[in-house]
């Protein structure tokens, strides 16, 4: 159980670099777009989860970039 939970937050932890990436946001905007800081932005994308990261910013993943939700963890966007 517990590899499956770290694999998956690695894919979530992967697809919002990808995310970023791919559309072309600086941290600041993407940070923006997630309703978060730059400076959680920033533990997210070093593997860190932040404590206060809410369930909201994968909603707002689905409503931004519509992808559910579901496959910001299954697997590794492409």
């Amino acid at each position: 159980m517990r590899n499956i939970f770290i694999r998956e937050t690695e894919n979530f932890i992967y697809n919002i670099i990808w995310l970023r990436k791919k559309h072309n946001l600086s941290k600041s905007k993407m940070a923006k777009l997630l309703g978060i800081s730059v400076s959680s932005l920033n533990k997210l994308e070093n593997g860190i989860l932040p404590p206060r990261l809410g369930t909201e910013v994968i909603f707002l993943i689905q409503e931004q970039f519509h992808i559910h939700p579901k496959d910001l963890f299954a697997d590794k966007l492409n």
